[in-house]
């Protein structure tokens, strides 16, 4: 198999561990070097097959122009809602993302953790506990509540996997036909379509989001939805932010109307950190690293690798996204 030319570019401030372990995993199979911004970007990307972008962030319409032999931009994440996808077109590059099987384990733990946090009261615990007391808050089991999952992707069979351990029931939402071997695993209670989104949301302990960001699921959870819920129940949100109408959200667990909030993903791109709803107990939220693990990117970079020694074979590339048009759900 020939060498591809490879260049890797890395969003300034990230983690150097994606830089080392992206670079490890293609080793000396292809010719792959980090892209140095203080540097001229035609001498690095003129003679690129393929541009591997960490986070689909890195890209911008001189670095296409100056990538004049790329066949393929292949951006190391799931969701690509912030990638300029038209610019790519106009370019005519391929542009593929990475499987979310490559980031479900990681989710699918944070999502359980949220879950257990607002189950047993995890801020007031401990600021009992720096206070010196004992005994309180009393918490809450897993065992026996429901779990609503939106959409029954990669993320949400791995949250099941998980939640089926700790004795939950599940309610499922999911526009494709999903395997009967799935279904007699985890013996979901109701399974619907997003016509019966509202059933779910009103009936589960806690509603975890697992669909991608789209036109078609932008503001999916609106107000009329959020006030669907139980004044019991938690909302987890470990896809994209702007799923949700965030101040209708916020605004419930403020007035009491909902139990909990854990979420890992923000509307637009950051943190609201000065919203009062970060200051309250129930109030669970990490700045978007839910699926930045150790083990999620080797399996983003395998899934990278993969696709370069297809370009060396002269095959399609796999997960094209600049060819797709998401209405889902």
């Amino acid at each position: 198999m020939r060498q591809v030319k490879v260049a890797y570019l890395v969003a300034e401030g990230q983690d150097e561990r994606w830089r080392d372990n992206v670079v490890e995993v293609f080793g000396d199979r292809h010719d792959i070097s980090v892209f140095d911004p203080g540097q001229p970007a035609e001498a690095q990307l003129g003679d690129a097959e393929v541009v591997v972008d960490v986070g689909g962030a890195c890209m911008t319409p001189e670095l296409v122009a100056a990538a004049k032999q790329c066949r393929l931009w292949h951006i190391l994440t799931v969701g690509y809602d912030l990638f300029d996808m038209d610019t790519m077109r106009q370019a005519g590059i391929a542009v593929s993302n990475v499987p979310g099987s490559t980031s479900a384990p990681s989710l699918a733990n944070c999502a359980i953790m949220f879950m257990i946090q607002i189950s047993v009261k995890y801020h007031e615990a401990q600021k009992q506990l720096r206070a010196g007391g004992l005994y309180q808050p009393m918490g809450a089991e897993l065992e026996g509540r429901t779990l609503g999952m939106i959409g029954f992707g990669a993320s949400a069979r791995e949250l099941a996997h998980r939640a089926l351990a700790f004795g939950m029931k599940f309610m499922i939402i999911e526009p494709m036909p999903i395997e009967q071997a799935l279904l007699d695993r985890y013996r979901p209670s109701f399974v619907g379509t997003p016509d019966d989104m509202d059933k779910v949301i009103a009936e589960a302990d806690f509603v975890s989001l697992h669909l991608p960001l789209s036109p078609a699921t932008r503001g999916i959870i609106d107000a009329r939805r959020i006030g669907l819920m139980k004044p019991t129940a938690s909302f987890i949100n470990v896809a994209r932010g702007d799923l949700v109408d965030q101040d209708a959200l916020y605004e419930a667990l403020m007035e009491g109307r909902i139990r909990g909030i854990g979420t890992d993903v923000h509307r637009g791109r950051y943190p609201d950190y000065k919203h009062p709803v970060y200051e309250h107990p129930d109030f669970y939220a990490l700045p978007h690293i839910a699926g930045t693990t150790d083990g999620m990117v080797v399996r983003r970079a395998e899934a990278a690798l993969e696709n370069v020694d297809r370009i060396a074979e002269g095959l399609e590339p796999k997960w094209r996204v600049d060819n797709l048009q998401d209405d889902r759900p």
